[in-house]
C-alpha cells in the first residue's frame, strides 16, 4: 500500500524518536571499554598542515577557529604558502605573530601533493592533520575525537563530516568509488535525517575520505610513500586513502566531527577546458593505479 510505504519512509528517515539497537545509553560503557583495549600508538601531538595562497582572510577564519575552539590535544600549525602576493604575505606574517604557527613560504605552481608533503617535513609530531584553509572548526572536541580514532593501530586515516557553510547540508561524509569517478557520500543531502542505517551520523569505515580534513599517523604516511606528487590537484587524497586501504588499514570517517567547508576557494572551480582535461587525466591515472 503506497500510503503505508510512504508513512514508513517518513518515520524511518525523519523521526527523532527512533532508537537503533546498540546505540542506547546502556551500551556506551561497553563500547568505551572495547575502545580502551584496542592496540594504540603512542600520542605526542598533532601537526596541522594547511596549504594556502592569497587567501589571508579565509586562512585567518580557519586558524582562529582552531585556536579558539580546540581543547585537550597538543598541536602545532604549519601553513604552506606557494607564493602569495607581497601584501598577503605580509598579512599572514602579522597573523603568525598573533596566532602562533609555522609559516613556510615557497613560491611554486600549485601542487597540493607537494605542498602537503612539504608541510609534513616541517611537522614535529607523529600525527598529521591535512586541512584546507577554507575549513572552519565548529566544536571543541573535534581534534580529540579524530586523534583518538587515528591512534588505533588498525586505523590508517580518519576523515570528518563536512557541511556547506552556515548550513546543515552535507558536502562530505566519506567517498564512494563509482564508475564515473570518486564521489562524496550523501552530498547535498540535508543532515537533519537518518540516511542508510546512520551512515551520516556514526563513525564508519569507508574506502576513502577527503583531504580537506584528513588525519594520518606519520608511520602510515611514510609507509605508503606520502602523497603522489604526480597528482597535482585532484584525487591525490583518494589515491592516498586507496594506498592506505591496500596496505591493510581501515579508513574511517568520523561523522561526529563536523566542520564547515567553504569549498575550493583556494584554487577556483574546475570548469575551464584546460582544468577539465587535467581532471580527466588525473582520474585516469588514479584508476590505472587502483583498478
Amino acid at each position: 500500500d503506497r500510503k503505508l510505504v510512504c508513512h514508513y519512509k517518513d518515520m524511518l528517515y525523519t523521526s527523532p524518536k527512533i532508537t537503533y539497537w546498540g546505540f542506547e545509553d546502556s551500551y556506551k560503557k561497553v563500547k568505551e571499554k572495547y575502545a580502551d583495549i584496542r592496540p594504540k600508538a603512542k600520542e605526542d601531538g598533532v601537526s596541522i598542515i594547511i596549504p594556502s595562497k592569497d587567501n589571508p582572510k579565509v586562512l585567518e577564519r580557519c586558524l582562529e577557529s582552531i585556536v579558539n575552539l580546540t581543547e585537550n590535544v597538543k598541536y602545532e600549525i604549519v601553513v604552506i604558502d606557494n607564493g602569495s602576493r607581497e601584501e598577503n604575505k605580509k598579512y599572514i606574517e602579522e597573523m603568525k605573530v598573533k596566532l602562533g604557527f609555522k609559516y613556510i613560504y615557497n613560491p611554486m605552481e600549485f601542487n597540493f601533493s607537494v605542498m602537503c608533503n612539504t608541510g609534513a617535513s616541517y611537522g614535529n609530531y607523529s600525527m598529521y592533520l591535512f586541512l584546507n584553509d577554507d575549513c572552519e572548526v565548529r566544536h571543541s572536541d573535534w581534534l580529540r575525537k579524530m586523534t583518538d580514532q587515528a591512534l588505533i593501530l588498525d586505523t590508517g586515516a580518519v576523515g570528518a563530516k563536512l557541511h556547506y557553510p552556515n548550513s546543515k547540508t552535507i558536502q562530505h561524509c566519506g567517498v564512494y568509488s563509482l564508475q564515473v569517478g570518486p564521489a562524496h557520500k550523501l552530498q547535498f543531502k540535508e543532515d537533519t535525517c537518518v540516511y542508510y542505517d546512520r551512515r551520516n551520523l556514526d563513525v564508519r569505515n569507508v574506502l576513502a575520505s577527503t583531504g580537506a580534513c584528513l588525519m594520518i599517523r606519520k608511520d602510515v604516511f611514510e609507509e605508503v610513500k606520502r602523497f603522489d606528487e604526480g597528482l597535482r590537484v585532484a584525487f591525490n587524497d583518494v589515491d592516498l586513502c586507496y594506498k592506505i586501504y591496500e596496505a591493510g588499514y581501515n579508513i574511517v570517517n568520523h561523522n561526529e566531527v563536523q566542520l564547515w567547508h567553504h569549498e575550493s576557494l583556494s584554487r577556483g572551480s574546475d570548469e575551464s577546458p584546460a582544468k577539465l582535461k587535467r581532471l580527466m587525466e588525473e582520474k585516469q591515472k588514479l584508476y590505472r593505479k587502483h583498478h
